[in-house]
This record gives structure tokens, sequence and C-alpha cells, in this order.
């Protein structure tokens, strides 16, 4: 083998490992839906709802979850607490999920969660964040929604409360603001996601409909 032949060789493996790096770079930096595990909390959400709706004794005899107020407590497959607060759902967007309690990066990967405020549909601003993923789950269609759109929060005692899109814009990740409980006594949810501009954050701004 040649000079020649031996330089053509590296040149190549050199193109295959850095390209293999940028393809490992793009996986890892995005984030991962785990989909079989918001599978599993849609459906243990709904079976909640339906054992809501039974009658109070039936709902003693079947009901096994875990009950803090209107806070409900699951163990999932891979051993993980977590607690669900309501559902939000967007027609105009294809948004229906439940809502979890806490914020974290492994609850984001399921379903939208709290952020902070009051419990839902209760006075005050209740901040939901969510995912911007490329395959239109979560929150990825959030910059579509304009004002006087609708959507529909529904909580644990089984209420729903419609709300209407009255502002939107970007914050720096850093700008809080958007989460103020300064409502003058309204009932209002700030939804939050990631935009395409690094490190800012797509607000809107709801308020209830009563």
């Amino acid at each position: 083998m040649d000079k020649g032949e031996k330089k053509l060789i590296c040149f190549l493996l050199i193109g295959i490992i850095i390209g293999s790096s940028i393809l490992i770079f793009k996986i890892n930096s995005e984030p991962k839906y785990d989909e079989a595990l918001y599978d599993e909390i849609y459906s243990e959400y709904e079976e909640i709802l339906a054992k809501e709706n039974e009658s109070d004794t039936n709902r003693n005899e079947k009901n096994t979850l875990e009950k803090d107020n209107t806070i409900y407590m699951k163990v999932n497959s891979k051993g993980q607490k977590y607690r669900v607060a309501g559902q939000i759902t967007i027609p105009k967007i294809g948004v229906n999920y439940p809502i979890v309690y806490e914020t974290s990066e492994e609850y984001l990967k399921i379903a939208p969660t709290k952020l902070s405020g009051p419990d839902i549909n209760e006075p005050g601003n209740v901040t939901i964040v969510g995912h911007n993923y490329k395959n239109d789950q979560f929150f990825s269609r959030l910059a579509e929604l304009e004002n006087n759109d609708k959507i529909n929060l529904l909580d644990n005692r089984g209420k729903r409360v419609s709300y209407f899109v009255y502002d939107k814009y970007e914050v720096p990740e850093t700008d809080l603001s958007c989460t103020s409980q300064n409502t003058n006594g309204e009932i209002e949810v700030t939804l939050i996601t990631c935009t395409n501009k690094k490190n800012n954050r797509l607000v809107v701004k709801c308020r209830a409909i009563i």
C-alpha cells in the first residue's frame, strides 16, 4: 500500500468519525419523547376521571389511587412516582394531554407539567410548560395560537373551564415575569415552550371565560 492510498484511507476514517459524532450530537441534543410512558400516564388519567364519575360507594370500593386533595399519585412502570393535576385540551392544535403536577426533565418527556401557581381552574395564574418537539407532540404547535383562540382545562374534580388567548410573546429563558400571580382575582393560565431561537421561550397568556 503506497502513501497515497494510506492518506485516502485516513481521510475516509476521519470523515466517518466526524460524521458519526455530528449525528450522535444531534440525536442527544434534542429532547426525547417517551411515547410508552405517555401512553401509560394518559390511560391512567382517563381511568381516574372515569372513577371520579362513579357513585361514592363504587369509588370507595374500586379506586385504589392515593388521593391528596385533588392531586393523584401513581407509580409508573419504571418505578417513578408522579402526580396528575388535570388535563389540557386545545382543539385548534390537537393538544389533549394530562398535566403532571411537578416539573422535571423526566416528567417533561411524558407530558406537559405544572411549573407554578394555584391548582387548575383556581384564581391566580397557573403556569404549564411543555416541550417543543419536531413531531407535533406536546406544545410544538403553540405558536399557531392567536388571540381569542380557546383552550380547555379539566381539573380532578371533573370541572372543565374554557380560556381564551389574550396575549402571545417571546422572552429570554431567565425572564419569569409571566408567572406572576398578580391577576386581580382572575383565573388565568400561562403556557410556555421553547422557540427555535436559542434560550428564548414562547409565552401564551390565557384568561378564563366566565
